[in-house]
């Protein structure tokens, strides 16, 4: 026996399996797409999610694209689609419709504790070039070898990713533990950065059930005002 089988839903995080025909709508077109359909809709969607882009992050874990992505985003300026930017003086691609979002005033006081598979952070390089924030998921990383933590979450303040916080919750005691706070300080007035970190805190601690912040350890030594804050 033979067929086509799809992952309709999991179950205690295991897949449950069914037949293709009661899990796919019958309006789904099946069609193979062509080379340049795929390309279309894989930078469309990248562009969707992240504003602007080049080929090698477009095709990001995808074999054997980049030069087919490389030519469709070609294409695509040609046709006035797409238009090529500048960011730190490396070139990337847009839609025009996007670069209105510019002219919306940013909510830099608002804080982002981001994961590290966040959209934003998940491709390095790109982190790197754009924010010149250089980051590393240290779990992977020998215990003694660490600088930051097991599982750091990098921290979007002003428009910029500015500090990493390695936390965990204790849902027994109903706590957050912040194991380590690393500042990069040149970028990020403290005084103003703390209430905005405090608030977010609180908002994770919602998230994850818990009710208060304790087990302060700042990664810089100015950074003791922080115990009066959280």
């Amino acid at each position: 026996m033979q067929g086509d089988l799809m992952v309709p839903r999991r179950k205690n995080f295991h897949k449950v399996y069914d037949l293709t025909e009661r899990v796919l709508p019958t309006d789904v077109d099946t069609r193979m797409p062509s080379d340049t359909e795929l390309a279309r809709y894989l930078i469309n969607r990248y562009l969707t999610a992240n504003g602007l882009g080049q080929a090698n992050e477009i095709c990001y874990l995808l074999k054997n694209t980049k030069s087919l992505i490389l030519s469709t985003l070609k294409q695509m300026v040609y046709e006035q689609e797409l238009c090529p930017i500048k960011v730190n003086n490396i070139l990337y691609y847009t839609r025009p419709s996007l670069l209105q979002l510019l002219n919306k005033p940013l909510a830099r006081s608002k804080l982002k504790i981001l994961s590290p598979f966040d959209n934003l952070v998940i491709q390095r390089k790109r982190l790197q070039a754009i924010f010149q924030f250089d980051y590393l998921l240290e779990c992977y990383v020998p215990e003694a070898k660490r600088e930051y933590g097991y599982f750091c979450l990098p921290i979007m303040w002003n428009g910029q990713v500015v500090a990493r916080m390695d936390c965990k919750a204790d849902r027994k005691l109903a706590t957050l533990h912040i194991n380590h706070l690393a500042v990069e300080e040149k970028r990020c007035p403290i005084e103003s950065f703390l209430p905005a970190l405090v608030k977010s805190c609180s908002t994770l601690l919602n998230l994850i059930y818990a009710r208060q912040s304790k087990s302060i350890k700042p990664h810089q030594h100015n950074l003791n005002s922080l115990y009066k804050h959280v």
